[in-house]
């Protein structure tokens, strides 16, 4: 992964999380937003069978990737939404794009797009036309590109996993 990584422009990455069991579409819509915007992606999936079966040499494929790793080689990250996955993109400080299931993933999509970082497309608009108009959007803003960097230093995992603990120790 790390030679596709190294070999062109920033991809956008692509994961509709790791419970989700009905990604075919996602990654249909994926490859061809990617397709539209003449830009490289990198599809992550537990589930192989999800991934197009014949991709471009411009999608790149992994089953698994630490994001707090891989994310800051990211355009931008496409995705469900999920608390996790959200603070490890805005670590990244690069463009969100949530295409929101359930739980916690429709108000964390509102609440980026709130903080200008995002946007968000439900699951029936979530076709490759539309991503690739919010994508557009979202890898072309000024505005999103510096309230990325804004944010980005907020996200502190060690200062937050030790104020849990000084709560817990506290009660």
């Amino acid at each position: 992964m790390a030679q596709f990584l190294e070999k062109g422009d920033a991809p956008i990455f692509f994961t509709p999380g790791s419970a989700m069991q009905h990604g075919a579409q996602f990654f249909a819509a994926a490859l061809e937003a990617c397709q539209q915007l003449g830009r490289r992606g990198l599809f992550v999936s537990a589930h192989a069978q999800h991934i197009p079966a014949h991709l471009p040499d411009t999608i790149g494929y992994a089953p698994y990737l630490p994001f707090s790793q891989a994310l800051p080689q990211a355009a931008a990250l496409v995705f469900h939404g999920g608390i996790g996955t959200t603070a490890q993109g805005l670590a990244a400080a690069i463009p969100l794009l949530v295409m929101p299931m359930s739980h916690d993933q429709p108000d964390n999509a509102v609440r980026l797009k709130r903080l200008g970082v995002g946007d968000f497309l439900m699951p029936k608009k979530f076709k490759g036309t539309a991503v690739a108009r919010k994508l557009d959007h979202l890898l072309n803003s000024s505005e999103v590109a510096v309230n990325c960097q804004k944010y980005a230093p907020l996200v502190d995992f060690e200062q937050a996993l030790d104020r849990t603990c000084q709560l817990i120790e506290a009660a």
